[in-house]
């Protein structure tokens, strides 16, 4: 019997496969789109395709509750904390960083969330704000890294919107600043995002879609902060969380 854990975000749904003995078996992500149930049947249908599922399903994020037939609901910021501590087993800290959202997490020495901060009401900083700046740009977010890869100097960024960092990058284009340090500088503003939301430490943990998708971001943190890590398939930990949480009270239907 396999257990699933569904992580519904406002831009990608995750989803896991967990065998008996907690290891992921298979994953999926898909665009969520404006269905929240579409997106967690097209992730359950394909991990149920060829393995028999042991109901409920756990879920997380803003659409944990949006899932027809049996489901249990779980904190995403518990779900996430619960993933990433049976990984690294210490005291740590989690920025995850999605396409709506950024998070903090402080995980105690025993697992316990400490401490957690979502950031302002704003995409700044998010997979959101990236696709918005590659739109505008005409170019696909995977590219950034390479372009990132070939920067001489970062550009220090301003705006902290999303509209207006746009504006101003596209006036540093008109003044003739190469893409790549524009790109160097925007990821940089990613990171200056991140440090406002509390002191960061060495021991930090980044997950989300962004670091698995832009490496030249994880690889930024590090530089600062020495002792940084970020575990594959880190968007899909707090899916697979749900299921090692694996709380025991009445489901809903």
């Amino acid at each position: 019997m396999h257990r699933i854990g569904l992580d519904l975000g406002t831009s990608y749904s995750k989803g896991v496969l967990v065998t008996s003995d907690n290891r992921i078996a298979a994953y999926l992500a898909v665009k969520t789109g404006y269905d929240f149930k579409s997106a967690a049947k097209k992730i359950i249908d394909f991990l149920s395709e060829k393995n028999e599922i042991e109901y409920p399903i756990y879920s997380c994020g803003y659409g944990r509750e949006q899932i027809d037939g049996a489901y249990l609901a779980n904190s995403e910021i518990t779900a996430l904390a619960r993933a990433v501590f049976a990984k690294y087993q210490q005291a740590l800290e989690v920025i995850d960083i999605g396409g709506q959202d950024t998070k903090y997490i402080r995980i105690s020495a025993t697992g316990r969330v400490e401490k957690f901060k979502l950031n302002r009401k704003c995409a700044a900083g998010t997979g959101a704000f990236l696709e918005e700046i590659a739109f505008r740009l005409d170019i696909v977010p995977e590219k950034f890294d390479e372009l990132a890869g070939q920067a001489t100097e970062s550009i220090k960024l301003n705006s902290y919107c999303t509209v207006f960092a746009v504006s101003e990058i596209l006036g540093l284009i008109k003044q003739g600043i190469s893409l790549p340090n524009i790109i160097l500088g925007i990821y940089n503003s990613i990171i200056k995002r991140c440090e406002e939301m509390a002191p960061l430490q060495n021991a930090l943990v980044l997950t989300g879609g962004i670091p698995d998708k832009h490496a030249k971001i994880v690889q930024l943190f590090k530089e600062i902060y020495p002792g940084t890590t970020s575990p594959d398939l880190s968007q899909f930990l707090a899916a697979y969380g749900c299921v090692l949480l694996n709380k025991k009270q009445v489901y809903c239907k």
